[in-house]
């Protein structure tokens, strides 16, 4: 290759190495722009993410939520008026501090919704009449209603009798203690006085059973009964009556018979409802004796049953029941 051709190359060459610096040097400046506008965007996309972040949440609320809500609310006034449910004085006022809270923001979501004021009257009067039922002490009539319920289970003639049914009436009146305690604003020394006596009269009848109180009053009362128990006076004479009674009376059950006493005055016919007789008697009072020793008054009557045309059958003993023991020396 002469020179002339070399010093062509060479110039091409070198040409064509300024050509392609150039376009290094523009792709990397475009590059060096493109870096700078991302950056830009990225800090401008983060500065909108930060506002975002930072603003504060959207009052749109869901209205027929608040209004199910409000219904919710009203339903537990409604129980607590009518005392199916029952809240400490306390927990009464935190309730009606969390209603006013949410009644700020339900009257505001109903006006925007139906572009007038809400009436929360009916609530309001609920709340108006619980407000009544509590108090800084128990009510006079209610402190009367509560003792008139316990009252005799302090009655030792009653209680000594029916001490099942008396410490019932105690426990009631304890239930009623609780409750009136539960209207109150603070303790009420008289309420918390008669609810000790209430406890202390439980315990005091229900020792007295525990230890047989009841059997041995009964025991006392059927030897008063005893003492006190004799035959009615005769009301007519009949010995074939006597003699049915010695001869058919269950010796085994009721004892041998000691006397018997006709207490009706005559013949007592009893009638179907067409009027015709069905049979005729007389009541009678025994006093008999068991192999124990002990006497006893049992009641009956002696009848005949009719068999037409006025004729009567056998006579028959038919025993009502046993008074109970009377003593022996009272049977004269």
């Amino acid at each position: 290759m002469n020179y002339s051709s070399k010093a062509i190359l060479f110039i091409a060459f070198f040409l064509l190495s300024l050509s392609i610096d150039a376009q290094i040097g523009r792709f990397k400046k475009s590059a060096k722009k493109l870096k700078q506008k991302t950056e830009k965007t990225t800090e401008s996309e983060k500065e909108i993410a930060k506002e975002k972040k930072t603003e504060p949440p959207s009052n749109d609320v869901d209205f027929s939520e608040l209004e199910k809500q409000k219904m919710e609310w009203t339903s537990t006034f409604e129980r607590l008026e009518k005392k199916w449910d029952q809240l400490s004085f306390k927990a009464y006022e935190a309730k009606k501090s969390e209603y006013k809270e949410f009644y700020k923001k339900f009257s505001a979501a109903y006006k925007e919704d139906r572009k007038k004021e809400h009436s929360d009257s009916y609530t309001q009067n609920l709340i108006n009449t619980v407000d009544g039922y509590y108090s800084d002490q128990v009510p006079a009539s209610k402190m009367s209603q509560i003792k008139e319920t316990a009252k005799e289970s302090f009655d030792k003639e009653n209680w000594s009798v029916y001490p099942s049914d008396r410490i019932r009436d105690i426990e009631t009146a304890q239930k009623q203690v609780n409750e009136a305690r539960g209207y109150l604003k603070q303790p009420d020394p008289e309420l918390e006085k008669y609810e000790q006596k209430l406890a202390e009269q439980k315990g005091k009848i229900t020792k007295y059973v525990n230890d047989g109180g009841l059997e041995k009053r009964r025991a006392e009362i059927d030897k008063r009964l005893a003492e006190k128990r004799r035959l009615h006076d005769a009301g007519m004479t009949d010995a074939s009556v006597n003699s049915t009674v010695k001869t058919n009376i269950n010796r085994e059950k009721y004892g041998d018979p000691l006397k018997v006493l006709i207490t009706s005055e005559n013949w007592q016919v009893e009638r179907d409802k067409y009027g015709q007789p069905k049979l005729k008697f007389v009541k009678v009072d025994i006093a008999t004796k068991k192999s124990n020793g002990k006497c006893y008054y049992v009641r009956g009557s002696v009848a005949q049953q009719h068999e037409g045309g006025g004729v009567y059958g056998n006579k028959y003993l038919n025993i009502y029941y046993t008074e109970g023991e009377m003593k022996c020396s009272n049977v004269k």
